[in-house]
This record gives structure tokens, C-alpha cells and sequence, in this order.
């Protein structure tokens, strides 16, 4: 049994660094954290999960990556590596001009890159994408007070079916940048999740992988 499953990581903007930086040990801490969440995501002891999509939005720029999984090449289990593989698309997204880009830009095998206007040309082009259940992953820690109301987080058991997409913002929520989560609040198919007990991207990312490896022996 396959399951295909798409993560959508929010940032809010892209992270400055470059290679010196890593060699110097001075790597931003948000570059780790993506890291880490690359390495949920795909990376087990001696392969790559090929069923699984890593989408990182950076809402600032309006920039979307694309890192999928039977066509990735070149992801090592150790962090220098990997923050190596995205400073190279990220310097990519810095030299790329055009501001919106009709179709995926090639990094390295398995990375693509895409630009937008804004965050509602974003949202058209994830709604084209999202086939299955999109579940927004938001706890009560990283929501503004004023705008915890409008949010009913639902701490619910849930199945993962093929092309579900399982979105989380890494930055907290405030009202001059709670636009896109309302968007995708509007969105069809749409469930609002909490994990209270797991507050780390990355252990969300590896529960998740652990529910749809525990269901996929549950069906053999």
C-alpha cells in the first residue's frame, strides 16, 4: 500500500546565508530547523522516502520549493549537507529574475522552484495541487491572542489517504500576516489540527510518517 503524502512548510521569509557562513559554524538557527524537517521527511537509514513531497512557502517572497522525493538526489543524512543543498536553490531563487515563473524551475535533481505575485496567485496554483485533505497544523502558542478565537483546533485521530497535504507554519501568527492561514481556512477540504504535545516542525513531521507507516502495516 502507498501513501503519498505532501508537507507544506510556511516560513516567512527566506534565511541569508552562504557557504562561509556553514564552514564558520555559524549556520541560522531557521536553516537547521528546515534541515531537520528535510531529514523527517525523507531520509531513512540507507534510502529516501520516495512517496513523500516537501513543499517550503517562503510567504515574504512569495517563493515556493519543491523537494520530491523519487526524483531527490544529492540528500545526506548530516545537516552540513543539507543546508549546503538548499543554500544552492536559495542562491538560485536570488538570481532568477522573473518574479513569476509559469512553470517549475530546476535546482538539482528532485528541488524545483516557483515564484508568485502574491500570496492569492499561491493559493490558486495550491488549490490545483491539493488533491486529497489539506490538514493546517497551527498550535494556540503560535497564534496572537485577538486571532486565537477565529481558529477551532481540532485535536482529532486522523487517516492518511494518498495526496493528503499536512501544512505548518514555523513563525507565529499575527494579524499582519494571518492573510494566508484565513486563505487556506476558505479553502475546500480543509481540516485545522493541533498537536498540543509535539510543539517541534520536525517531530510533527516524524509522528505523521510514524501514523502512515503504522496504517500501511495495519492494511498488509
Amino acid at each position: 500500500m502507498i501513501r503519498l503524502v505532501n508537507f507544506l512548510i510556511l516560513q516567512e521569509k527566506i534565511i541569508d546565508y552562504n557557504k562561509k557562513t556553514i564552514d564558520k559554524g555559524l549556520t541560522p538557527q531557521k536553516v537547521y530547523e528546515i534541515c531537520s524537517c528535510l531529514r523527517e521527511a525523507f531520509c531513512l537509514s540507507y534510502s529516501i522516502r520516495k512517496n513523500n513531497s516537501l513543499y517550503l512557502y517562503f510567504q515574504k517572497e512569495h517563493v515556493l520549493i519543491k523537494f520530491e522525493g523519487k526524483e531527490l538526489r544529492y540528500l545526506g543524512p548530516d545537516e552540513r549537507s543539507q543546508a549546503l543543498l538548499l543554500e544552492k536553490v536559495l542562491r538560485k531563487v536570488k538570481s532568477e529574475s522573473n518574479t513569476k515563473n509559469d512553470s517549475w524551475l530546476k535546482s538539482t535533481p528532485g528541488i524545483f522552484i516557483k515564484k508568485f505575485l502574491n500570496d492569492f496567485s499561491f493559493m490558486a496554483f495550491y488549490k490545483s495541487i491539493a488533491i486529497g485533505t489539506s490538514f493546517l497544523i497551527i498550535n494556540n502558542t503560535q497564534i496572537e491572542e485577538d486571532i486565537v478565537d477565529d481558529l477551532i483546533l481540532n485535536k482529532q485521530i486522523f487517516d492518511i489517504k494518498d495526496d493528503d497535504f499536512f501544512i505548518i507554519p514555523t513563525y507565529t501568527i499575527t494579524q499582519e500576516i494571518s492573510n494566508i492561514i484565513e486563505l487556506f481556512k476558505k479553502s475546500k477540504n480543509t481540516k485545522l489540527l493541533s498537536f498540543s504535545k509535539i510543539k517541534d516542525v520536525e517531530d510533527i513531521i516524524l509522528y505523521i510518517n510514524f501514523k502512515k507507516d503504522q496504517q500501511i502495516r495495519l492494511e498488509k
